[in-house]
C-alpha cells in the first residue's frame, strides 16, 4: 500500500516538474519564430539569386550576348526586385529586433499562484 502511495506522488511530482516543458504557448512562440526566420533566408535567397541574374546580365552584355536597350530594360527591373527584396529584408530585421511581447509564462503563473497562497495565509491568521 505504501509502495503504491510512494508511486503515485512520484508520478505527481513528475507530472508538476515536467508539464512546463510541453506548454502549447511556448511550441507557439517557436513556430512563429521558425516562420519568421524561413522569411528571412526565403527573402536573402532570393535577393542572391537576382544578384547572379544582374551579374551574368552584365557578363553577357559585355560579350556582346545582348542588345544595350534589352540589357537596360532588364536591368532596370533586376535593380528594381533587388531594392524591394532588400527593402523586406530590411522590415524583417526590424521586426526581429523588436522584443515579443512577452506571453505569461511559467514564471507569471508561479507568481499568481504565491499571491494567492499568501491572500490565503492572511485570511486564515
Amino acid at each position: 500500500m505504501t509502495i503504491a502511495a510512494f508511486i503515485l506522488i512520484a508520478a505527481g511530482i513528475l507530472l508538476f516538474v515536467f508539464t512546463p516543458l510541453f506548454d502549447p504557448r511556448d511550441a507557439n512562440i517557436i513556430n512563429q519564430i521558425s516562420r519568421r526566420e524561413a522569411r528571412r533566408r526565403e527573402l536573402i535567397e532570393q535577393r542572391d539569386m537576382v544578384y547572379e541574374a544582374i551579374r551574368e546580365l552584365d557578363f553577357d552584355y559585355r560579350m556582346g550576348k545582348v542588345e544595350e536597350d534589352d540589357y537596360r530594360q532588364t536591368r532596370a527591373r533586376y535593380t528594381a526586385q533587388a531594392v524591394e527584396l532588400i527593402k523586406s529584408l530590411d522590415k524583417a530585421s526590424e521586426r526581429a529586433d523588436r522584443p515579443e511581447p512577452k506571453p505569461q509564462g511559467i514564471s507569471d503563473q508561479i507568481e499568481k499562484e504565491i499571491a494567492a497562497i499568501r491572500r490565503g495565509k492572511g485570511k486564515r491568521g
